[in-house]
């Protein structure tokens, strides 16, 4: 794995210094066949000499700050965390240094620059919203604020801008996107010549363009590591790992890494998801096997439910024939009882005529024996007498009779 592999390595190649020292690159370290030094290299050794006690430079404002940033060829941004807290950070100094980087933003077409401020407020490790070190927080938010006004005038941002400050704001920037856009950017669309702007250097603004798009993310708390790390794989590492590298040759990339620290984050951000993962499918298979408990238990449940059901839907069925036959029955009960009440409304006519009849009789044979016994004829009155008892006594044996014997 290349140090251009992570974000960091964006801007390794021959504008940085380190490129000019290491060995094995067929030039500055190239010794002569007499092993005796050349005026060139001799020459060289003087110059980095001098560059080695070249005086850092002072920087006592957020503008000092931000020429050094783009004049340095510094891979990185070095500036202490102390130095950086005495920088005075005033709201009526936006207007310049948004000013200052405007101008000089043209001179950095591979976005350098923002990445470097990007990257230093990031490797601080504070949130900027809710850091207990308000003045260290307040400048980191400065530089921040500064990069997006740098990522702003570039041609690739130019259109994203609200979304780069508002990171909820839709549609959303994918890494791929921005990937390929950064890819059609050439030295016309920056006004720039050929030798001004080669093919390395927009492979830079690519791995640039990505880095600080992921590190703004990260700062504004919006992505999470995963996230990040997703993001860089997807646009910018996988593209950088060797196509079909075997076992040796992948154990030998990653052997002479010089970025541990970074393969250990890596590493140990993938080991974490993995955890998790494992986590969850445990989980996951508990939830299962209880959710199986479940099914049986319910399915037992439920053959119960069946079979009760079935039962009540016999004793329904049996209930519904009782009822039909009920209902049959006491239709023709309602049917028999209609006839015997006409019966019994003739036979109650019929008595009454014959009662009514009957007593008429004898309260003529009475008033006739009355008759007799006022008189003076006591003996017809006693026939009359008889004669009405034995008639009346004749009736009442008859009711008796109609009646079942019950008087």
């Amino acid at each position: 794995m290349s140090n251009e592999t992570i974000p960091e390595g964006a801007e390794s190649g021959p504008s940085d210094p380190a490129s000019a020292t290491a060995t094995g690159d067929g030039t500055a370290s190239a010794a002569p066949t007499d092993n005796a030094p050349t005026a060139s290299v001799v020459e060289e050794g003087l110059n980095r000499a001098k560059s080695k006690t070249k005086p850092k430079p002072v920087i006592t404002s957020i503008e000092e700050l931000l020429r050094f940033a783009y004049e340095s060829n510094a891979r990185l941004l070095e500036f202490s965390r102390e130095d950086l807290k005495k920088l005075v950070i005033a709201d009526e100094g936006i207007a310049s240094q948004s000013a200052l980087v405007e101008s000089l933003a043209p001179t950095d077409p591979t976005l350098s620059t923002p990445f470097k401020l990007l990257q230093y407020a990031a490797r601080q490790g504070v949130p900027l919203k809710r850091a207990e070190d308000k003045d260290l927080a307040r400048a980191l938010s400065r530089l921040v604020e500064l990069a997006v006004v740098a990522l702003g005038h570039s041609p690739l941002f130019g259109v994203w801008v609200d979304h780069l400050v508002d990171p909820r704001k839709d549609p959303q920037l994918p890494t791929e996107h921005l990937r390929f856009q950064a890819q059609q950017i050439d030295a016309d669309r920056l006004g720039l010549t050929p030798e001004q702007f080669k093919a390395a250097d927009r492979q830079r603004l690519v791995k640039n363009a990505i880095a600080c798009y992921g590190l703004l993310r990260a700062l504004q708390r919006e992505w999470t590591l995963d996230q990040f790390i997703d993001a860089s794989y997807g646009s910018v590492w996988r593209y950088e790992a060797p196509q079909a590298a075997g076992l040796e040759r992948a154990a030998g990339e990653v052997g002479a890494s010089s970025d541990l620290g970074v393969l250990g984050i890596v590493g140990a951000n993938y080991g974490a998801r993995i955890a998790r993962l494992e986590r969850q499918v445990t989980q996951l298979e508990g939830e299962a096997g209880a959710a199986r408990n479940r099914e049986t238990r319910l399915r037992g449940e439920l053959s119960t439910v069946e079979e009760r059901e079935q039962s009540a839907l016999a004793r329904a069925d049996a209930f519904s024939a009782d009822v039909v036959r009920l209902q049959k029955e006491l239709a023709a009960e309602r049917d028999n009882r209609v006839v015997d009440k006409s019966h019994m409304t003739d036979d109650y006519e019929t008595l009454r005529t014959r009662i009514i009849r009957r007593l008429g009789g004898e309260i003529d044979l009475l008033t006739d024996g009355l008759h007799a016994l006022r008189n003076g004829a006591p003996n017809v009155a006693e026939e009359f007498l008889d004669r009405s008892l034995l008639a009346l006594t004749r009736e009442v044996e008859q009711l008796k009779d109609a009646s079942g014997g019950f008087a």
